[in-house]
């Protein structure tokens, strides 16, 4: 079984966090899984532009690549291209928010986002309502940080965990990553509130494998 994790930017640290992470689900080489990196595509994922640039060359990488691939996951939280994907294909796309928001389902009764951009939440909201799950959802909140600098900025940890503080208060039981790149503060919010927080991409890789796994047993 194969499942090929693409990060629709171009930037190679939110590439090397997803592989990173969903190591655990390697299964001492039970499943092939291999991250890629969108070559050409912006270094994040920030605006409705930044999305629509991107899904034709996702579309071509997708097509060049399913005749050995058994699954495919988008791995961006505005889950970029992912109809399209859908359309040149017949291989299982999964995206990281459709993904990550179902799991928060049968974690917690509401899930709350921490999430990129104050200028995003429409975006957002409008994707959580197109899913149905908008009933579940506390709110979006954001840390304001670009998201190509996520990962590394010493602003960082601060504003998740404010965002989170925030989420907390609105009622969240479940806490969801709205972004790949905040990875690395996944453990930082469990110990710190004690409810699940979900890893999207980790989420949807998962989902993956056992979609493979049903189709073929």
């Amino acid at each position: 079984m194969r499942v090929l994790l693409i990060n629709p930017n171009s930037n190679r640290i939110f590439t090397d966090l997803m592989n990173q992470n969903i190591d655990s689900l390697r299964a001492d080489g039970a499943y092939q899984i291999d991250c890629v990196t969108l070559e050409g595509a912006p270094l994040g994922i920030e605006t409705q532009r930044d999305i629509d640039s991107v899904i034709e060359p996702l579309c071509r990488l997708v097509l060049a690549e399913a005749a050995r691939t058994d699954a495919f996951v988008i791995g961006c939280f505005a889950d970029t291209g992912l109809y399209s994907a859908r359309e040149v294909t017949a291989k299982p796309v999964l995206g990281i928010c459709e993904s990550g928001l179902s799991t928060a389902l049968n974690l917690g009764e509401r899930f709350g986002v921490v999430s990129t951009s104050s200028e995003t939440r429409n975006a957002e909201l409008r994707l959580v309502r197109s899913y149905g799950l908008l009933e579940r959802c506390v709110g979006f909140e954001p840390v304001d940080i670009p998201v190509a600098d996520i990962p590394t900025s010493a602003a960082a940890r601060g504003r998740v965990l404010a965002a989170a503080t925030r989420l907390k208060t609105l009622g969240a039981d479940v806490l969801v990553l709205g972004c790949a790149g905040m990875a690395p503060y996944k453990s930082l919010l469990r110990e710190t509130f004690k409810v699940p927080v979900v890893d999207p991409s980790v989420s949807a890789v998962a989902m993956a494998i056992g979609i493979v796994a049903l189709a073929s047993g």
